[in-house]
């Protein structure tokens, strides 16, 4: 699946109107019948399921107005009774405008879905970076850091952290190459989440005065450290 549109009539623009519920009675039965017997219309249908589906998550659901549906009912009989075949053709002249509106409405919004929907297929999903945060010498996962989608770095102890009541965690990052590390705030014994940093660097936690360093730069021992790397 190329996650594109060819709007041509073929498979894939037919499958997405039958998602989206385009299609009229007839068409929408035809292209049930195809997901029944052809294997790749059926593929095509569940591509745009997939993807389309939930984009309704976005949109909170509005009940329609109590009465609202026998209200309709009634207008309609009433203006058949009143007009006779005149007043049931132009009606039947105005549903089919609204259902070409709607459904014009409803590919717009679809254009809208597959361009979307063809970002998340074709851009690749960035590759996490995680760390494991050891004692100095150790192997043993103390804290774990992983990447979010949004680049920030979640870091999350692997177990229970204690740390004196009269003392701070505080996290720092040392980029490859660089010679000082620099701060990325206090740490709390149940982790915390800061901004994104390059692969390669170092995450060090240091042991400090409560509130921190005063200097800018680790004065405590660095207790844990690791390296965030991609794990593929």
């Amino acid at each position: 699946m190329s996650g594109t549109i060819e709007d041509d009539g073929g498979p894939r623009l037919i499958a997405a109107e039958y998602v989206l519920g385009t299609l009229d009675a007839a068409e929408a039965d035809a292209a049930a019948a195809r997901v029944q017997s052809e294997a790749g219309f059926a593929e095509e249908v569940r591509f745009w399921e997939r993807r389309l589906y939930p984009l309704t998550a976005l949109v909170a659901p509005v009940a329609a107005p109590e009465g609202l549906l026998p209200r309709i009912e009634a207008s309609i009989g009433g203006a058949a009774q009143a007009g006779g075949a005149a007043a049931v053709g132009a009606m039947r002249a105005a549903n089919d405008n609204a259902l070409r509106w709607w459904r014009a409405a409803a590919l717009t919004g679809f254009a809208v879905a597959a361009s979307l929907a063809a970002v998340l297929v074709l851009r690749p999903a960035p590759v996490p970076l995680v760390a494991v945060l050891s004692p100095t010498g150790s192997t043993l996962a103390v804290l774990v850091a992983v990447t979010e989608p949004n680049g920030r770095v979640a870091v999350r102890p692997n177990g229970v952290l204690q740390v004196a009541a009269a003392r701070d965690l505080q996290l720092w990052s040392l980029p490859d190459g660089a010679s000082k590390p620099v701060s990325l705030g206090l740490l709390p014994v149940g982790g915390a989440t800061v901004p994104g940093v390059a692969a390669g660097t170092k995450l060090l936690v240091s042991l400090e005065p409560k509130g921190g360093s005063p200097t800018g730069l680790p004065t405590g021992p660095v207790v844990y450290g690791g390296v965030l790397q991609t794990t593929q």
